[in-house]
């Protein structure tokens, strides 16, 4: 079994990088390696609760919601964490929009997953 590390770095509507991630630690999971994520920059929109987007399909990549995507991943046993610096630059209140298992984190925190982990993926 070994530890993949996933860093995210894009908004959840600027590109397909999101679901990139998703699918990768989907399938790590899945294979029974553990996986921990650090959203950075505008990666930390991905998993805000409560978010809409009525013109998406019911088919495919937005047949569901980020949010709701990372909590399934949260539930198999994935680590989510968050840049501190990023929430606080972007004003997001993270207690009210992320989920309980959400680890709200700093640069340093990256600098330990990036160390325990046998490869990172930065998207």
């Amino acid at each position: 079994m070994s530890h993949i590390g996933i860093v995210l770095t894009g908004a959840p509507w600027d590109s397909e990088r999101w679901y990139t991630a998703y699918r990768i630690g989907k399938e790590a999971l899945n294979a029974d390696h553990q996986v921990t994520y650090f959203h950075y920059l505008d990666g930390i929109y991905t998993p805000i609760q409560d978010q809409t987007l009525t013109e998406t399909s019911d088919t495919g990549m937005h047949s569901k919601m980020p949010h709701e995507r990372f909590s399934e991943l949260m539930d198999k046993g994935a680590e989510i964490l968050i840049c501190g610096i990023c929430v606080e630059a972007r004003g997001i209140a993270p207690d009210k929009m992320y989920p309980d298992e959400v680890t709200i984190g700093l640069l340093p925190d990256l600098a330990d997953m990036i160390g325990a982990t046998d490869r990172v993926i930065s998207l």
